[in-house]
């Protein structure tokens, strides 16, 4: 290091030249780094989807969902699976931890699949499997128009996607809501059985006549001739016309549409789309990664633009979202509080350390922060909100390194050595403990890289930031700082010292301290346990909800199975959603979600039972809402209270994914067991006060027809299970039976019987695969009514019941969770079932852990650093009491601000460990020197308060003044950050510098 900071002086001229390439650089690299909204968190899931026409839940549950999360339990660094069987329909989500390499998993899951194939049963179809479910949309436009149907929006909504797709940084563009058209076939099964055919007969039938099979060439003198016999089906009237019987004595002919009505249908399983209550197709587009989304939207912006002028009368385009707008507005917002910071920063030490040397320090901080976005255009770290707050938060901390090098250089300088000898000889001195305090606070900073979850994964890019431009300011403090240093630093006339006051103030408190130790320290550490104390009237919210005025509402039908009943229900949602001045706009879908439009929001499956809708508000327009998260209650409280037919749960976005507050999961082997325990348990939850949206999710009942087949009866006439099975299923629910191509389109052929009651069933005809003779179901079965579940859910392969809710403002989701937790041990029978908590208590004990472990890790490494540098197993624990220092101040700043106790609180209480250690690092170091030039211990403690003061407090402040900008950000994530740093740095500062040397001289004396 002294060869380095030898070479930086001697060839200053270099050094100021590359300081100089590094700023434009920085500059460069900034403008291309990638700039996003938040931090890429897209999780490692998937989902399965098989559809099993026939089956009820619970046989989809036994035959179908059960061998597939066997097959996907053998993947690995599985963090849960989650299941859904429904009539006809099982849905199987895996998610893996974040270190998994998931691209190997998804090709083993494919594996695995196809490995059970043989053990799923007859007439499943392949499966859907989706490996990219957490793909989030950058661009969501809503195309509506009252006079055109879903057809007509769909072709318009075609132009705008073939030009966006040419739209460099696009990488894939859906058109969603473009209803699906299929032709379907109704047999008369009255009609059909007056001739010798049967359902199956008929399905075969159209599958054999519309088909095409190479049938050769002639070869003439001129080459060969292809002979092709075209497919039989191009319009309903080809269809109409196909002879599907001839009777042998009579000589006449049946036609299909003699026995069947043939007409166009919309695929009732389609999801449909609203926007402002008018039939929409929505235009989805997803930015390819590590793209500028504002550079890239600027693009898009104007083909946009160009295409909106095409549009005809009555046609409308909508943004539902549009992600560069957002990525603009936050980067461009953090960016000016950056800014703010640096010239707070610039203004402190201005005012601690005279213009000139300012100047020279205040040139760390543009070239640590051009180093910094160097570092992260190599590392492909994005710019956005978290990244740019770790810059925020890193300013103050990054001129400490040279305003020690600095005014060590300005001593030797006063002190009449050469300028050129001072700043190597003040950078040399100096040199170690920079390095030291360097380290502590990377090292703090370093184990919250590794923090679990989402919120973890969301949180990285801050730990990384701050570690680089924290190496950046000590390489910068070590070279640029001295080179400057050596040719501006001027010796300086004794100044009045305006700190002088608050000198003899520390100066009498030490004296005091140190005549009566013992009492000092006891009234410290009683100081520290009524702070404690306070944690327990602080609110804990891990996660706030994010800034935007963007809510959402899951709604899910009571009525399984019937997508117009569910739609129904979203227009009820949506009538009273624009009654309140609030919302702005509304999109709503039936029979499945919107297309992800934020990282965590949940993926509603594609299921007739279920909608979504998204809303923009303003709380500006009503003016009845303080916050989102009135306007969020409010709402809830509303739907609770009106929302008729279904539930209907409000949602704003938020850091971490989405769930209730309070969430009991009932789990084991009987279901009967299990919905008791969830139905004594909801009863009780229902009754408390600060509870809403409580919810059982235990499946609902619904009366199915039961087909009982006499086994014996059956064989006697020839009938196989499969004949049976298939023929009934052919029947009740049909199938797909060709395919027509007309105009470039095809159109499914669904072949399938107008039952629509127990006769039918009764008098429907199977034909015997054996004997082609023809029986009436009548014949060999019973037909009854019976109840079913319409639904199962399962969670790590247990059934699984979740009573759950919400809490209401002014309550304690913990005392709400303990007093139900107290409940349940000794009111609830659970002998038969597993019970375990999720919501507030599961992500509270998961990541308070996770930072708990973090902080253990990093007080470990300081002291480690610690006991190098001083070569003492005592002198390091003095250094580490600054820590409980700063707990008293983060307990004391939420409570006086009114703050809640989050996720990132506790990432400040974390980073905090390494950056108060570094006043405490200054005065042991001035200590061991004064002692080791001969001086008392008792009056070395009392000249370091006096010594180093002005830079401890200057370094405070510079850190302090850096960080207020986020503290007035009004930023939900960062913000109560932001208010725990500056309290713990602040009361640590001030008890620091009269606890350290009290504690030194307790122990040293």
């Amino acid at each position: 290091m002294n060869k380095i900071i030898q070479i930086a002086i001697k060839e200053r001229k270099v050094t100021i030249l590359l300081s100089f390439f590094i700023l434009i650089f920085g500059l460069y690299a900034y403008h291309f780094i990638p700039k996003q909204e938040n931090p890429d968190t897209t999780g490692p899931a998937a989902q399965v989807i098989y559809t099993f026409l026939g089956a009820s839940a619970k046989d989809v549950e036994e035959l179908v969902t059960k061998p597939v999360e066997d097959a996907i339990a053998k993947l690995e660094g599985i963090d849960f699976i989650e299941s859904y069987s429904y009539d006809n329909v099982s849905i199987v989500t895996v998610m893996l931890d974040y270190h998994v390499d998931y691209k190997e998993q998804w090709s083993k899951l494919s594996t695995e699949l196809d490995r059970i194939k043989t053990d799923l049963p007859d007439g499943i179809n392949e499966p859907t499997i989706n490996t990219e479910l957490t793909k989030t949309a950058g661009i969501i436009l809503a195309l509506t128009g009252s006079e055109y149907n879903y057809e007509q929006l769909a072709g318009f909504a075609k132009l705008y996607k073939e030009s966006l797709l040419k739209v460099a940084g696009i990488k894939e563009v859906n058109i969603d809501g473009e209803l699906d058209k299929k032709i379907i076939i109704e047999i008369d099964n009255e009609k059909l059985g007056a001739i010798a055919l049967s359902n199956s007969d008929l399905f075969d039938l159209i599958r054999a006549q519309n088909v095409i099979i190479p049938s050769g060439a002639i070869q003439t003198e001129q080459g060969k001739i292809n002979v092709k016999v075209p497919k039989s089906f191009e319009s309903l009237e080809d269809l109409n016309k196909m002879i599907i019987y001839r009777s042998e004595k009579e000589g006449s002919i049946v036609r299909l549409g003699d026995v069947a009505h043939i007409y166009f249908e919309y695929d009732e399983d389609s999801i449909k789309y609203r926007f402002n209550q008018e039939n929409a197709v929505l235009i989805t587009a997803y930015f390819q990664e590590n793209q500028n989304i504002i550079l890239v939207g600027d693009e898009v912006r104007q083909v946009i633009d160009r295409e909106n002028k095409m549009l005809p009368d009555g046609l409308n385009i909508n943004e539902v979202l549009y992600l560069p707008k957002d990525v603009a507005v936050s980067v461009g917002n953090f960016i000016n509080n950056l800014i703010q910071g640096i010239i707070l920063v610039v203004i402190v030490v201005l005012f601690g350390m005279g213009a000139r040397n300012a100047v020279i320090v205040s040139m760390t901080i543009p070239l640590c922060i051009a180093t910094t976005f160097i570092s992260m255009s190599l590392l492909g770290i994005d710019i956005q909100q978290v990244s740019i707050a770790a810059l925020i938060i890193a300013l103050g901390i990054l001129v400490d390194n040279s305003i020690v090098i600095s005014d060590a250089i300005q001593v030797k300088i006063n002190a009449g050595i050469d300028p050129i000898k001072a700043s190597y000889l003040g950078a040399k001195e100096q040199s170690i403990p920079v390095l030291s305090s360097t380290l502590t606070t990377i090292a703090a900073f370093a184990p919250l890289m590794v923090l679990p979850g989402e919120a973890g994964e969301f949180a990285k890019s801050l730990p990384e930031v701050v570690i680089i431009a924290l190496s950046a300011s000590f390489i910068v403090a070590m070279t640029v700082t001295p080179a400057l240093a050596s040719r501006f630093f001027k010796p300086k006339q004794t100044q009045k010292d305006y700190l002088e006051g608050i000198t003899n103030v520390y100066r009498k408190l030490v004296r005091r301290n140190i005549e009566y130790p013992i009492r000092s320290m006891l009234i410290i550490f009683s100081i520290l346990i009524v702070s404690l104390g306070l944690f327990k009237v602080i609110d804990v919210k891990m996660f706030p909800f994010v800034d935007k005025n963007v809510i959402y509402f899951n709604i899910q039908s009571e009525v399984s199975g019937d997508s117009e009943y569910t739609q129904k229900l979203v227009e009820q949602a949506e009538a009273i959603l624009l009654k309140e001045p609030e919302i702005i706009n509304t999109t709503s879908s039936v029979a499945g979600g919107i297309p992800r439009f934020y990282m965590t929001a949940g993926l509603v499956p594609p299921s007739s039972d279920k909608g979504q809708l998204f809303c923009e508000f303003d709380l500006t327009q009503g003016e009845r809402f303080r916050s989102r998260e009135e306007l969020g209650q409010y709402l809830q409280e509303k739907m609770d209270r009106i929302f008729i037919g279904g539930d209907c749960t409000v949602n704003l976005l938020e850091i971490n994914i989405p769930g209730p507050t309070i969430d009991i999961k009932i789990s084991g082997a009987n279901l009967e067991d299990i919905n008791a325990v969830a139905n004594q348990i909801y009863n009780e939850l229902a009754k408390y006060p600060g509870t809403m949206n409580v919810k059982n999710n235990q499946s609902n009942y619904k009366y199915q027809y039961i087909v009982e087949v006499d086994d014996e009866k059956a064989s006697s006439f020839g009938l196989s299970k499969f004949d049976i099975q298939y023929q009934i299923n052919l029947a009740l629910n049909g199938s797909k039976a060709s395919v027509l191509k007309s105009e470039g389109k095809e159109y499914d052929l669904m072949l399938k019987s107008n039952i629509d009651q127990i006769d039918d069933i009764e008098n429907l005809t199977i034909k015997s695969s054996y004997t082609n003779a023809k029986i009436l179901v009548k014949q060999f079965a019973k037909v009854k009514i019976k109840e079913e579940l319409t639904s199962i859910k399962r969670y790590d392969r247990e059934s699984l019941v979740s009573v759950t809710a919400k809490v209401k403002a002014g309550f304690g989701s913990g005392s709400i969770q303990n007093e139900i937790q107290a409940f349940i041990e000794n009111e609830v029978d659970t002998s038969s079932v597993n019970i375990s908590y999720g919501g507030d208590k599961e992500t509270i004990s998961k990541y308070l852990s996770g930072l708990a472990v973090a902080s253990a890790f990093a007080l470990v490494i300081v002291y480690i650093i610690l006991l190098i540098q001083f070569n003492s197993l005592k002198q390091p624990f003095i250094i580490l009491a600054t820590i409980p220092l700063s707990a008293i101040g983060i307990l004391l700043s939420l409570v006086l601000t009114g703050t809640h106790f989050t996720f990132t609180v506790g990432l400040g209480g974390a980073s905090l460990i390494g950056i108060v250690v570094n006043n405490a690092i200054l005065l042991i170091e001035y200590i061991n020197r004064a002692r080791s030039e001969g001086m008392a211990v008792k009056e070395a403690c009392f000249d370091s308060v006096e010594k180093r003061m002005r830079p401890i407090l200057l370094s405070s402040v510079t850190t302090i003044f850096g960080l207020l900008p986020l503290v007035f950000a009004n930023s939900s994530f960062f913000t109560p950050m932001a208010i725990a740093l500056v309290g713990g740095l602040l009361i640590s500062t001030v008890l620091t510098l009269t606890v350290i040397p009290t504690i030194y001289y307790l122990l040293e004396r």
